[in-house]
């Protein structure tokens, strides 16, 4: 099941320009949304698919507000994975990458007939996450998709693409607008989680996901949100091994570490700092790459870094 926020934050103007151009038939049929990690754009994609989805119904998208009507037939059957024009794609938690099976599927999925001769809508989020077979897939049905199909490819930016997907595709670029994260996070928990937060968490521009993501595990594990630095928080990490077991903290130690030096670089205005961050990244990279032993890495940086 899928789930984000009823209502678009920040990317307000690029949505309009995407209501106009399906206004005017211009709607390209494969849009690539890059930017940072985190920032909303799959967000945006569905904000937009539940759009054209809901057109006909009375419950359709409030575009006054940019908010999508929870009571539309449309936006239940996106959340569920059940509605006939709409397939989902993103790397399942125990996998590495997004597998060619997956793209099979949604080669499948367009090889059936529109149900009332509708747009078949293809959402891919974390397009980075191919590998070379289901790019190489995916690349041949971008090839051959005719305006009756339209991609949603959602790229975080700090990974590559194959350049041949890029240029299959037109390229939005998103931004964020930081101050609206305290508004995002009070939408999401239905409450001002935001002021709760440690300052080491405020004074980053840290994505949305990243902040309810690390909320979500500073609550899970039954921790003072106030209380936790990031100190405090990286050696809980590492003491109870939670780079072992929890998808969130695999995929985000990095950031983690990221926060930890950019703290201390603005504590001391000390370059080393800047370094060390440097070397880090490319030892965790080695280990992804590797599948190096994780244990000794967290010990070592332990060591070397929080013990100063």
């Amino acid at each position: 099941m899928l789930n984000y926020n009823l209502k678009l934050f920040s990317h307000n103007k690029l949505f309009n320009d995407f209501i106009n151009l399906d206004l005017l038939n211009k709607l390209p049929s494969r849009v690539l949304l890059t930017g940072k990690e985190g920032i909303g754009k799959c967000t945006f994609a569905l904000h937009f698919i539940n759009f054209l989805l809901s057109k006909n119904e009375t419950t359709k998208y409030n575009l006054s507000k940019n908010i999508i009507n929870s009571d539309s037939k449309s936006f239940n059957l996106i959340n569920n994975l059940a509605h006939p024009n709409f397939f989902f794609i993103s790397k399942e938690e125990e996998k590495k990458y997004i597998d060619i099976e997956q793209i099979r599927l949604m080669i499948y999925f367009l090889n059936r007939s529109s149900f009332n001769n509708y747009k078949k809508i293809i959402l891919i989020d974390g397009v980075e996450d191919l590998n070379l077979n289901s790019a190489n897939a995916l690349l041949k049905s971008l090839e051959e998709s005719n305006s009756n199909n339209l991609f949603f490819l959602i790229h975080n930016i700090n990974k590559p693409i194959l350049d041949t997907v890029r240029s299959r595709c037109l390229s939005y670029k998103l931004n964020f607008n930081f101050s609206d994260t305290k508004f995002i996070l009070s939408e999401h928990f239905n409450d001002n989680l935001y002021d709760n937060l440690n300052e080491d968490f405020k004074e980053t521009a840290l994505s949305p996901k990243f902040i309810i993501n690390h909320i979500n595990f500073i609550n899970e594990n039954k921790l003072d949100l106030d209380e936790y630095d990031i100190e405090k928080t990286i050696k809980y990490i590492i003491e109870k091994k939670a780079y072992r077991k929890n998808y969130f903290i695999i995929d985000s130690f990095q950031s983690y570490i990221e926060i930890y030096f950019t703290k201390m670089y603005l504590k001391t205005k000390d370059y080393k700092y800047y370094d060390n961050f440097i070397k880090t990244i490319s030892e965790t990279n080695l280990i992804n790459k590797f599948n190096l032993d994780l244990d000794s890495f967290f010990i070592k940086f332990e060591n070397k870094y929080l013990n100063i």
